[in-house]
């Protein structure tokens, strides 16, 4: 059963169950009430009828039988006056029929247990019974010694009156009911419209379609929702595009990694292949073997860069500390020390105690991969320097200079500006891609800085 189908069936036995309790309390009241108001109007035309009657026996004082009494209540004109006397011959009470053959004869009377009225009605009892379905009242009163007479009172009326209600009290909560699962019903479809809205767009982003959004419509409950809906598809939609972005990079780099063992590796076949069927001179043998070292080793420098590259993508752990440019410095110098002495270059160290909340490790790794790139890109005999400022690191070179169309691509794994001169020096162009994916870890922006045969400047910007 669907939600809103459930909330209506709900509410309506609710309110059945309200409305059906409430009638019945109304019903109890409104009976109780209405016998009341009957009890008053018969008690009042029984005073009425026995005082009439007590006027007229008084007229005929000392000379009161049968006959006179059957004439007395004949003139009342009251079919529901019955009168009793007490025979003194028989030891019994004798009904006296005094019109339509009333069927209340003394035997039946004298089985009903009248009780007193009010106090200031002494001589006036009453009394309430069931006969054939109907509800009356019996009044009686003494008239003389002999003569008891009995005011009979229909007040089945009430009880009527009570039924007519339970139906109209009936009949409104059945209409109440319905009206109120209509009404129910069509606020209910309003309310519901923004999460049927928030099914669809979830149904459309299930689909493919990440760009879907909720029109947040109001401030309530729903709305906040709708919100908070907006928020995740947004997430959702970054994801996937971060999760394209990455399968796309991968992809771009599976490619070119293919690309660049591709060549060392068709040499390296091709040197074995001379040296097992070809017969060389000794020099020839050298220079195969030479080669074959060499790109050896170039292909183990390039997949361990592309195994750190790969490890800084997916790790999360970094362990972070303060460290001094003075240590950094250090570090990057003693990493490069080779490169530079067979280039005979200088690397020159400028700092003045600032300190860095960085990866020790890794930040050394990205300022050897800086001066690496200063050192291919200047002469034999150059100076390369490591300056340190509050908050920014800089590895300054006098070489070749980067073109200003190639600042924003030497970053991507495998691009390199001089494609010959990188492949000569054994290198595959993920230098910078590392120390980019190391930087974005220390929330630090590289900025270029660099003139053609003027030289280049990176910069460490750290927020």
């Amino acid at each position: 059963m669907k939600l809103r189908s459930r909330i209506i069936l709900i509410s309506c036995v609710i309110f059945f169950c309200i409305s059906l309790i409430s009638n019945i309390i109304i019903l109890l009241l409104m009976n109780k009430s209405f016998l009341q108001e009957a009890e008053s109007k018969a008690l009042g035309d029984a005073i009425k009828s026995f005082s009439d009657v007590e006027t007229k026996v008084e007229e005929y004082t000392n000379r009161i039988d049968d006959d006179v009494l059957k004439y007395i209540l004949k003139k009342q004109n009251d079919d529901y006056i019955i009168c009793t006397r007490e025979s003194r011959e028989l030891g019994l009470e004798k009904k006296i029929d005094v019109f339509n053959n009333t069927i209340f004869d003394a035997e039946f009377l004298g089985k009903l247990k009248f009780s007193d009225l009010r106090e200031d009605l002494t001589n006036l009892y009453a009394v309430r019974f069931r006969w054939e379905g109907r509800l009356f009242l019996l009044y009686n009163c003494n008239i003389t010694n002999s003569y008891q007479v009995y005011k009979l009172e229909d007040i089945t009326y009430a009880q009527t009156k009570t039924r007519l209600l339970g139906f109209f009290l009936a009949l409104l909560t059945v209409c109440s009911t319905i009206m109120e699962s209509v009404l129910i019903s069509v606020l209910l479809k309003k309310a519901l419209k923004p999460l049927q809205r928030l099914g669809e767009s979830a149904q459309q982003i299930a689909c493919g379609r990440y760009d879907q959004r909720v029109e947040v419509y109001r401030d309530d409950e729903v709305g906040i929702l709708s919100g908070h809906f907006n928020k995740m598809a947004e997430a959702v939609e970054q994801r996937t595009k971060n999760l394209e972005e990455s399968e796309r990079k991968k992809t771009l780099f599976m490619g070119n990694l293919t690309h660049e063992l591709k060549t060392p590796l068709t040499a390296i076949s091709g040197y074995a292949e001379s040296l097992l069927f070809v017969k060389l001179s000794e020099a020839d043998r050298e220079e195969a073997l030479g080669y074959i070292y060499s790109e050896s080793h170039r292909l183990e420098r390039l997949s361990k860069k592309m195994m750190n590259l790969l490890l800084l993508e997916e790790t999360e752990h970094i362990e972070f500390q303060t460290v001094p440019a003075k240590e950094l410095f250090e570090a990057a110098k003693i990493g490069c020390s080779k490169l530079l002495a067979e280039r005979h270059m200088i690397l020159e160290c400028r700092e003045n105690g600032e300190e860095f909340y960085v990866d020790s490790d890794l930040m050394t790794d990205v300022l050897i991969n800086l001066v690496d790139n200063a050192v291919k890109a200047s002469e034999d005999g150059a100076k390369i320097q490591l300056l340190a400022e509050p908050g920014k690191l800089m590895v300054q070179d006098f070489g070749k200079g980067i073109p200003a169309e190639e600042k924003d691509k030497i970053l991507e794994p495998f691009y390199m500006i001089d494609k010959s001169r990188s492949r000569k020096s054994g290198s595959a162009g993920l230098g910078l891609a590392i120390t980019a994916q190391i930087l974005q870890r220390h929330s630090c922006t590289l900025s270029i800085e660099s003139e053609v045969s003027k030289g280049t400047c990176m910069i460490l910007q750290f927020v």
